[in-house]
């Protein structure tokens, strides 16, 4: 797959806030001040009103972040997730007065993100506004009238008759549930149309809920399918049915995703793909026991032994290749019951403020507390303290 060139929409994004918003001196969460430009704003939920226009019912979606989760996983303690803030639907009129303080970190497949190290471990930060569990949450019907003109969807497809389910469907979020249960370790989840054939189907890990993606239960950190087409060819792509443009001339040659993540999802939704391994961490079989051992020496292990698994390449050509690994995705009618897609916008451009004093970050953790990738935790504690990623200079350095 092609990599969206997001960049150039990341740079416009900063320049036209630079021009909105006055610099602030942002006091740090440690104490001390830096006065770094503070000209991206942090992240808030949207108002109820772009949900709509975007084709999702808010009165539907789970676990909305300010009229629920306030408290609890992914925060500990008396720490919120979520704080009431008046500045935020000023800053943008798309959104509510909610700011998010759960700052979830991830990894960008194959290290394609805007702000990539060049390697498949590139930081994406990330806010879990809400979970869809059936495809029902999606309008079917809508229309606003905007300036004269008017916001419209008919059939559940916009006016480019695009359904919004299906431009979040080119977007899938991996979510690595753990797999060790009381019965031992589950090299199937339990839901049967989910199930990868010829495996055990008991002892099997549980997706039924909306709490089996919450962090604590996850073996390693989110990985986001950045890497997909923009829809207006920017990035190279081809997406006309014409051979003599698209192909040699006889055969069409289209693009797989004629979509990119800030120009068309603007949600930031994602779909999400569960992926899990076959065999247990401990197996003797080949080739899964020298697989487990090749990724795991370049990616590192989890808890229970299995490797972390950080690219596209790792889970389909080597896991799923060899019978060692399986994907899969919950019915879109919810007979699966837990959560189907996220709402789950990107921060754009996490520098300069995007990364708020009092934000948290919401990572998996190892048994003694701590980050189970430091590279995440480095990449948020620069950002929170100077504002820039910890490979660039800080502002007047």
């Amino acid at each position: 797959m092609k990599s969206i060139l997001k960049s150039v929409f990341v740079c416009v994004f900063i320049i036209a806030l630079a021009g909105l918003l006055p610099a602030q001196i942002v006091p740090l969460a440690q104490g001390g001040t830096s006065n770094f430009t503070r000209f991206n704003p942090p992240p808030c939920d949207f108002s109820d009103d772009f949900y709509k226009e975007n084709g999702v019912d808010p009165n539907a979606i789970v676990a909305r972040f300010g009229s629920a989760r306030q408290f609890g996983p992914p925060a500990t303690g008396n720490q919120a997730n979520w704080v009431a803030d008046s500045t935020c639907s000023v800053t943008d009129p798309t959104r509510r007065n909610v700011r998010i303080l759960a700052t979830t970190g991830g990894n960008a497949d194959d290290g394609n993100s805007p702000f990539s190290t060049g390697t498949p471990e590139s930081p994406e930060f990330i806010s879990i506004l809400a979970f869809l569990t059936n495809q029902t949450q999606f309008l079917t019907t809508f229309s606003k009238s905007v300036g004269g003109s008017t916001i419209s969807i008919s059939n559940s497809q916009n006016p480019r008759g695009i359904a919004m389910q299906d431009i979040v469907g080119q977007f899938e979020a991996y979510a690595a549930v753990k797999q060790t249960t009381p019965q031992g370790f589950a090299v199937n989840p339990c839901q049967a149309d989910m199930q990868a054939p010829g495996f055990a189907t008991s002892p099997c890990f549980d997706l039924s809920t909306i709490n089996a993606i919450f962090t604590p239960n996850l073996r390693q950190n989110w990985r986001f399918s950045t890497n997909r087409n923009a829809m207006d060819g920017s990035d190279g792509n081809c997406i006309l049915n014409n051979a003599t443009v698209c192909g040699d001339g006889v055969t069409v040659s289209t693009s797989d995703s004629p979509f990119g993540y800030f120009c068309d999802d603007l949600l930031g939704m994602w779909i999400i793909t569960y992926f899990w391994f076959t065999q247990p961490p401990n197996t003797t079989v080949q080739p899964c026991h020298d697989v487990f051992a090749a990724i795991g020496a370049k990616n590192g292990f989890n808890l229970d032994g299995t490797p972390i698994i950080l690219t596209a390449t790792e889970l389909n050509d080597q896991l799923e290749a060899n019978n060692c690994g399986a994907e899969a995705q919950e019915a879109v009618n919810g007979t699966d019951g837990g959560a189907i897609w996220l709402v789950c916008p990107a921060i754009p451009d996490p520098r300069n403020g995007g990364i708020s004093t009092d934000a948290f970050l919401d990572v998996v953790r190892l048994s003694n507390g701590n980050a189970q990738d430091t590279f995440i935790l480095n990449a948020f504690s620069c950002l929170q303290k100077n504002g820039k990623f910890c490979n660039e200079a800080a502002p007047g350095q």
